[in-house]
């Protein structure tokens, strides 16, 4: 297939980022003909991908996204009048015009419902809400899906999925749910020494019970209710460490917070982590007790680590963790006495080697180019309404559950030479 990718922003940094760098590769690798659209390279493509660049242009960030969008739309057009028509065009931000969009930030009006300006008041927050800014998204989120000819979608969670089909009143067989795929290689069980190495660096020794929190926007991702249990389980179980990884605009707020809990000297601060992987390895349990996430790419990332998981309902990932077993899943918002609860019972069971083994062998049910081999299926499925004339919402079709590797078939070989153009 020939195949238009259009993202902001080609990079190894961040979810969305990582997952449309692995699937380019992937698609690459399998023969297709893979052309990328972004405004921001922050990496080498990989090879065998054909990147387009907008030239940059200093915008905010209202206007930068429409300025890409009609940038995407027009440089897309432009490659089809030298080479023929795309098979597929494939978005994953908001720029309306593509077959395909891959929702992984979820619906933006549940984002706004559920965790927007959560660190401002109440009534501040309903003020913000109304933005410029979020208005945008919005507006362009419904420009995107609706219509008479609304794309097919694929999110990563049934969460999403079902907020969607509400929302926007989609066609159920429109929205494809492919879970988020893990790099089984880079994530994984901590080998000789390497826990010891870890902890050794942070200042922990064995006998310390170490929780994981790794993300960015503290307030969304619980962060606050994560120090008030951390603080109440500290008073049975003193070993209690707390590692936090990720960046927050307020983090002066937060060290304060931990200061007036008394656990100010139970938290290490990372600040922003490039090697996560390290850090899973070092740790005894991971804890996301977050506000709203799709699918938290973190989630797998520790279960590959062998890591059971204490998170929330409204953590799309959460839907396979099997409560109990791999961790805890936790209704929303979270209470504090009942993350309480669920530390103190997983601190009891995160050093079981079963329980370990048991998170790993989740993970590896999703390896990364699983998310490839069902996108591919989506794409089928657009080709395929194109072929018989079938207005989208009419079949009912849904993407499967990724499982373990399955090889393609690659289309014809087309793949051209990795190069960097700006039509």
């Amino acid at each position: 297939m020939r195949l238009a990718l259009v993202f902001k922003r080609l990079s190894l940094q961040g979810g969305s980022e990582r997952h449309v760098y692995m699937l380019a590769r992937d698609l690459a690798r399998e023969g297709h003909e893979v052309h990328l659209y972004c405004r921001d390279l922050l990496t080498e493509p990989p090879d065998g991908v054909v990147v387009h660049r907008m030239p940059q242009v200093p915008l905010g960030s209202g206007v930068g996204r429409l300025v890409f969008s009609a940038w995407a739309r027009r440089a897309v057009t432009a490659t089809e009048r030298r080479l023929g028509p795309f098979d597929v065009k494939h978005g994953f931000g908001r720029t309306p015009g593509q077959d395909v969009y891959r929702m992984g930030g979820g619906c933006h009006d549940m984002y706004l419902d559920h965790a927007h300006a959560l660190e401002y008041p109440f009534w501040l927050r309903r003020i913000l809400r109304g933005a410029p800014l979020q208005r945008l998204k919005s507006a362009l989120e419904a420009r995107m899906l609706g219509g008479l000819r609304p794309p097919h979608v694929i999110t990563n969670s049934e969460m999403s999925a079902d907020d969607l089909v509400h929302r926007y009143g989609l066609a159920p067989e429109l929205v494809h749910v492919v879970r988020n795929g893990i790099d089984l290689e880079r994530f994984h069980m901590p080998r000789a020494g390497e826990r010891e190495e870890v902890r050794r660096s942070w200042g922990f020794g064995e006998r310390h019970e170490v929780l994981l929190f790794l993300g960015s926007a503290y307030s969304r991702k619980g962060l606050e209710v994560l120090l008030r249990a951390t603080a109440a389980a500290a008073e049975v179980r003193p070993a209690i460490r707390l590692v936090v990884g990720g960046q927050d605009h307020r983090a002066h707020r937060w060290h304060r917070m931990a200061e007036r809990l008394g656990v100010d000297d139970r938290v290490l601060w990372l600040g922003a982590v490039s090697d996560p992987e390290r850090c899973y390895r070092g740790a005894d349990l991971y804890v996301l007790p977050t506000r709203y996430d799709p699918a938290a790419n973190s989630t797998l990332e520790a279960l590959a680590s062998g890591l059971p998981v204490v998170t929330s309902a409204m953590n799309g990932a959460a839907e396979i963790v099997v409560d109990g077993v791999h961790g805890a899943v936790l209704s929303t918002p979270v209470h504090p006495d009942e993350l309480t609860e669920a530390l103190l019972a997983w601190l009891e069971r995160a050093r079981d080697e079963d329980v370990r083994i048991g998170a790993r062998l989740l993970a590896e049910r999703f390896p990364a180019h699983s998310s490839c081999e069902s996108t591919l299926d989506v794409y089928r499925a657009v080709l395929e309404d194109r072929l018989v004339g079938v207005t989208p919402g009419t079949s009912a079709r849904r993407a499967p559950e990724p499982a373990a590797s399955t090889a393609s078939g690659a289309s014809e070989d087309r793949t051209p030479p990795t190069r960097i153009s700006t039509p």
